[in-house]
């Protein structure tokens, strides 16, 4: 399990964390309110420092959300995703702090 670092990119006024996954993995967020949720990905494992550029500028891909996730998802966002190419560069974008968030790896439960 590895805890999610969020910084606010003050050019987006949104809340930015970034984490390298092995395998298929669940996002748990914990949000001060609810607000917009966006997630990117990229092959490969990047460990840049989280900046000012945009996820497109860090040549970061969108995430095909499924639909019963609203994109004005509420305080508390838990999902399992899953992906056939590893290692990936997870981006997450909260609209709203995030008080706590962890990425937990397929078979690193606790």
């Amino acid at each position: 399990m590895a805890d999610l670092r969020f910084t606010k990119n003050n050019d987006t006024q949104e809340y930015v964390a970034e984490v390298v996954v092995n395998a298929d993995f669940n996002i748990h967020l914990e949000r001060v309110s609810n607000g917009g949720l966006k997630i990117y990905q990229k092959n490969g494992e990047y460990a840049e420092a989280v900046d000012g550029r945009t996820a497109t500028e860090r040549g970061f891909d969108m995430v095909a959300v499924p639909n019963i996730i609203p994109y004005n998802s509420g305080i508390i966002f838990d999902y399992d995703f899953s992906a056939l190419v590893y290692p990936k560069t997870i981006r997450i974008e909260s609209g709203s702090e995030v008080l706590s968030g962890t990425v937990t790896e397929s078979g690193n439960e606790a």
